[in-house]
């Protein structure tokens, strides 16, 4: 093998997280291994450095011509129709389908309410409450928040569980990501659950755990060093598990699912999406009330 089949070089600067899925696969297909470099520099992923982007796909230098040629087609595609990015671009038929469906039986199999004068069913998220207006084919959160915004992954996370929720009640079994049929392969690369981000925040601070994840309506478990069960839908529970860090051992955080988590989300797609919501609210509270605590 030559210097330029192990040199990595960049080929593209990434706007957002679905861009480099859809990315790294076409470049897989086309027999080019990758390298994934993330610039997370914000509590709110997605509002990017604009020097820098969101990221960089690495490739061999050998194969950079090669992979150019797939990154242009494919990126030019992903530009022109915003794919992925704002909720606009979630699949219009999740919401015909919506609209299609007993609401009453969706409610009950969801755990959420409707309002029959907006036309709109009310679904609990974290510490929140929000509205699917399922005429108007939008998702709004009903008050004020200084954590969450409404983006592409939240709104096709909500349509998800809206259509696929069961009315069954949970396990009682804790599982890992890797743990529920094909996460093993899945939860991996860049499709990893986005716990990283949060270490450098809370890996050394577990009071600042604590109270980002009461913030968000967590109740406290006792397990790790410190651990929270959030309700990110009324029946798909989370639990963060923090073990601190120290002198000999690095910080840890892993995140838990109720084993029935793959009945009310049928797909990896969906929770990984999910996943990266909730975490991101985790870490936008954790920034804020490190800014309160300063101010």
């Amino acid at each position: 093998m030559t210097d330029a089949d192990h040199r990595f070089v960049p080929v593209h600067t990434l706007s957002n997280r679905f861009e480099a899925d859809a990315l790294l696969q076409a470049l897989e297909q086309e027999g080019i291994p990758t390298l994934l470099r993330t610039f997370e520099e914000t509590p709110y992923d997605g509002l990017f450095v604009s020097q820098r982007g969101w990221g960089l796909i690495l490739v061999p230098e050998g194969l950079l011509t090669q992979a150019k040629e797939t990154v242009r087609s494919l990126a030019s595609e992903i530009e022109s129709r915003r794919l992925y990015t704002d909720p606009e671009d979630v699949d219009p038929l999740l919401w015909k389908t919506l609209r299609e469906m007993d609401s009453a039986s969706v409610s009950a199999s969801a755990m959420v309410r409707f309002d029959e004068s907006r036309r709109a069913y009310r679904v609990p998220f974290l510490d929140v409450e929000l509205l699917c207006f399922i005429d108007e084919e939008r998702i709004e959160i009903d008050g004020p928040s200084t954590i969450h915004r409404l983006n592409f992954e939240l709104v096709l996370a909500v349509l998800h569980y809206l259509l696929e929720a069961q009315l069954k009640p949970l396990v009682g079994q804790w599982v890992s990501e890797k743990d529920l049929p094909g996460g093993e392969l899945f939860f991996r690369g860049p499709h990893a659950i986005p716990t990283d981000r949060l270490l450098g925040l809370f890996g050394r601070n577990p009071d600042l755990f604590r109270r980002a994840a009461e913030r968000l309506g967590g109740s406290p478990v006792p397990m790790a060093d410190a651990g929270y069960r959030l309700w990110a839908f009324p029946r798909t529970p989370i639990l963060f598990l923090l073990w601190q860090g120290d002198d000999e051992f690095e910080p840890a955080l892993h995140l838990r699912f109720d084993r029935s988590i793959t009945e009310q989300l049928h797909t990896l797609d969906t929770l990984w999406a999910l996943m990266n919501v909730v975490c991101r609210s985790m870490k936008v509270a954790g920034k804020l009330i490190q800014d309160e605590s300063d101010a």
